[in-house]
């Protein structure tokens, strides 16, 4: 697997190719690449791991929630073959993407991938890591339920077992998951969530403290809120509690994409190697990605 500079220009033709390929079409879901780090085929999955994200671009806090739910401790509640799937929306794409584009950052996509692997690949020997295969995706579903259910019904041709679906998410995104206000056509609004749930779909949620969101108990006060049936009025089920598993940043959760970005403006290289994986950052820094990014804000 090479995640050299040389192949972020090899692959972008054809990640452009499927970009278009699936905006032209009706999809709602596709898998435009898959990174398998064994000569046979992949096993058809029965829990399919999803890190939904931007992806402008993947930095080590990606990473770390990739290999905390790959780590054997965490995997031995769930049943194998595993699969992870980095998916990217492009329901905003008729507006002009800020910094990467969408083909590029399908590229960062997949050598973060690659990275990943190795990773993985140097700790798996002593049986710490599953080492999955990896697919890159494409949805236009705006919401969490929406995503999952495109997945199940456009995704059967590399997902036949109908495996269940266990989204990676920071704290930040499961208020969103749970915000009455994103399902006005509901009544109550978080019905909207019942099918993800009946289907036995999970999630898991990394806590860290944030001036933002607040100290670790305050966010795990959150998710007890669900538990006591404090969200019924709303719809929310308390029983959707115990398919939410929640677990405690490790190193490298805190790293943001914005840091890599307002990094490679400054053309400090250092550190947006220190922010990156190894593959990315010297993609970052070869391709000059993120030199007219000169606002350091939180970009779609």
């Amino acid at each position: 697997m090479s995640t050299t500079t040389s192949s972020m220009r090899t692959i972008l033709p054809h990640l452009e190719s499927a970009l278009k390929s699936f905006q032209s079409s009706e999809s709602k879901f596709r898998i435009v690449r898959s990174i398998n780090p064994s000569a046979s085929s992949p096993p058809s999955p029965k829990t399919l791991f999803i890190l939904d994200s931007s992806f402008n671009p993947p930095s080590k806090a990606h990473l770390a929630l990739a290999k905390s739910a790959l780590h054997s401790s965490s995997t031995k509640q769930h049943q194998s073959p595993f699969r992870l799937l980095l998916l990217f929306s492009t329901h905003n794409a008729d507006k002009a993407p800020s910094a990467a584009s969408f083909p590029q950052r399908l590229a960062l996509m997949t050598i973060f991938a690659e990275d990943l692997l190795k990773d993985l690949q140097s700790s798996a020997s002593h049986g710490d890591y599953v080492l999955p295969t990896v697919d890159i995706g494409l949805t236009t579903a705006p919401y969490y339920t929406d995503k999952s259910s495109a997945i199940s019904k456009e995704g059967i041709e590399h997902y036949p077992d109908s495996p269940k679906h266990v989204h990676l998410l920071g704290f930040d995104t499961i208020t969103r998951f749970f915000a009455a206000k994103y399902y006005p056509n509901f009544s109550p609004p978080l019905s909207a969530l019942n099918p993800y749930f009946d289907e036995g779909h999970q999630l898991r949620v990394t806590l860290r403290p944030s001036d933002e969101y607040g100290t670790v108990k305050s966010q795990q006060e959150f998710v007890d809120q669900l538990a006591r049936g404090d969200m019924e009025a709303d719809g929310g089920r308390r029983e959707w509690a115990s398919q939410i598993e929640v677990v405690h940043a490790e190193e490298g959760v805190g790293v943001s994409s914005t840091k890599v970005r307002t990094a490679a403006k400054k053309q400090d290289w250092a550190e947006v190697q220190h922010l990156c994986t190894e593959g990315v950052g010297r993609a970052v820094m070869d391709n000059t990605i993120y030199e007219n990014d000169d606002r350091g804000a939180k970009m779609a």
